[in-house]
This record gives C-alpha cells, structure tokens and sequence, in this order.
C-alpha cells in the first residue's frame, strides 16, 4: 500500500512538474506581445489609412514651393541621368516633375542657368519689392539682401 501512495505521489509530482515546464517564459510573452502589434499597425495601414492629398497647391500665390519642387526634380534628372543637369526646365517635364498642363507656364517663373562650373543656378524670375534673393544650387541656398533700391 505504501508503495503505491508512494507511486501515486511520484506520479502527481511528474504531472506538476509537466505543467511547470509548459508555462510561457518572458520571451514568449514579448513575442506575442510585439505579433499582436504588429498586426494592429498592419491593420491601421491596410485600413485605417486616408487617402493622399490632391494637388491643391497655386504657385503663382506661392512661388517658392515651385522653387524648391524644381529644385528637387533637377537634383533627381541628375542622379538618374549620370550627373547631367538639364539645358532647360522643360526637360524635367512629366517625367520628374508633374505640373500638369499649365506646367511650362509655372517653370516661367523661374530663372534657370546652367554651370559648367558649379552645375546649375535656380531662381525665382520675379519676385516683390523688398523680398530676398534665393538662388539654389548644388552646393546649397544663397540668400542675397534685397537691394535698396529694388528690383
């Protein structure tokens, strides 16, 4: 009889400890915790997500968003044409800027010159009494005083 209590307890003993060795470890707890994250964010992307902005933007109230959206189109032309800067703003058109079809009448608006020197000069043609010069290049932005004057 002593023997089998003996037996029983040893059994009940395994089973504990069975139980103890299927418990979850802090990894496993992380892990779940970051799948169920992950998830939700994946949810949020596939469904939560609203829809891109349209073009709203008027550049003749805003000319120096033009200034710079040209400014990157020129610097994407050339690291996709071999470091070759364009002979005219006309040449970035649809492919690396999309204005739409009054887009040569916005790139007017722009004083473009190429360096063979320094690789481009980009400005802005007309600008108010007493506003700031910006010229872009590929060495970075100069800002020039405006002139007593004006111009």
């Amino acid at each position: 009889m002593r023997e089998l209590a003996r037996a029983s307890l040893q059994g009940k003993g395994a089973e504990q400890q069975g139980r103890e060795e299927k418990r979850w470890s802090p990894f496993w707890y992380v892990v779940g915790v970051c799948s169920g994250l992950i998830l939700a964010l994946w949810g949020v992307i596939l469904f939560g997500g609203q829809p891109a902005p349209q073009r709203t933007t008027d550049f003749s109230n805003q000319p120096k968003i033009l200034l710079f959206l040209v400014d990157g189109a020129i610097k994407r032309y050339a690291h996709y044409e071999g470091n070759r800067y364009p002979q005219k703003l006309s040449d970035l058109l649809p492919t690396y800027v999309s204005l739409g079809k009054e887009g040569l009448s916005h790139l007017d608006k722009l004083l473009y010159e190429r360096d063979p020197g320094g690789g481009y000069r980009l400005s802005l043609h007309d600008r108010s009494a007493g506003e700031a010069v910006i010229i872009l290049s590929p060495q970075g932005i100069v800002h020039m005083s405006p002139s007593v004057g004006g111009s």
